[in-house]
């Protein structure tokens, strides 16, 4: 096969976007035989029709829209070689793609580019061997907060290099063959009511009595696979109960607020307990529930 010229997938992108060589050709800004002389290219280097041309326009055939999904794929690597490259001859620096859940990224992240500002800069082995410093490498954060869900989909595609994201399943079943995960920490749990509720009674596991909690309204996460949420589920369920979940956010120091007026109770992990005295703290147990703080990347 014939090397693929990347202005043949750049002129089958902008045909699949606008519906017409003649759009494609002004999204481009090029001349309409210029687009034309490049999609007759790509054809010709693939063996096979990419286009189907109608007096109303252009459509992607069944091969060409898998090949109009490979080229917005290569399209992309593309801009992003260029964008790492121009970074590096600015500030001889590599980006580090790195998407959180916001619960977690807002702590870690500011501590994790702090470390990168005054750790040494990185070296190739052979550069350590043969004591070159002439050219260093160091980190430039790019930072992405999202939910769990999308951030394991865009770790898959390759849009991240690593992720920061939460687990309460001992098995991390949740984790595809394809990642890999480490530890970083774990966090105890702890279940946070309103002071005008009462006491709340433990029992000798250090369990407590949720049905006391049926009328209450739960705080949850945006996230609808929030691993907190479904220990809090779980656990409710054990006790007899539906969580009544009448609002949801990530902000813990948002969330405090609503518990200590009354309008919430929530499972909150210790970084970010409240120390405001309308607030009731109750541990859980760390053998029935923790948050443990992974750090996930591509196997």
């Amino acid at each position: 096969m014939e090397p693929l010229d990347t202005r043949g997938l750049t002129a089958l992108r902008a045909v699949a976007e606008t519906g017409s060589v003649a759009a494609a050709a002004a999204q481009l800004q090029w001349s309409q035989p210029t687009v034309n002389h490049h999609l007759r290219n790509l054809e010709r280097a693939l063996g096979a029709t990419l286009l189907d041309r109608t007096p109303r326009g252009s459509q992607p055939t069944t091969v060409g829209s898998l090949v109009v999904t490979r080229a917005v794929e290569i399209l992309g690597l593309c801009q992003r070689l260029g964008a790492e490259v121009a970074l590096w001859r600015e500030s001889q620096a590599v980006p580090v793609r790195i998407g959180a859940v916001p619960t977690v990224g807002a702590r870690v992240i500011p501590r994790l580019h702090d470390q990168l500002q005054v750790r040494p800069r990185w070296q190739t082995r052979d550069e350590a061997v043969a004591g070159d410093r002439t050219d260093i490498l160091t980190a430039a954060l790019d930072v992405t907060m999202d939910e769990h869900a999308k951030l394991v989909s865009r770790l898959e595609s390759g849009d991240l290099d690593l992720a920061l994201l939460v687990s309460t399943d001992l098995d991390r079943t949740w984790i595809p063959a394809t990642l890999n995960a480490a530890h970083l920490y774990s966090e105890r749990l702890f279940l946070c009511v309103p002071k005008s509720i009462g006491e709340i009674s433990v029992d000798d596991h250090g369990r407590p009595d949720l049905t006391a909690l049926v009328s209450q309204t739960w705080a949850f996460s945006i996230d609808p696979g929030d691993a907190i949420d479904e220990v809090v589920r779980s656990f409710c369920l054990s006790a007899g109960f539906e969580p009544r979940v009448g609002m949801r956010m990530d902000d813990y120091a948002a969330i405090n607020r609503m518990i200590s007026a009354g309008l919430a109770v929530a499972m909150i992990p210790e970084s970010s307990l409240s120390t405001d005295p309308d607030i009731t703290v109750i541990p859980m147990p760390l053998s029935d529930c923790r948050r443990d703080v992974l750090l996930v990347s591509r196997a």
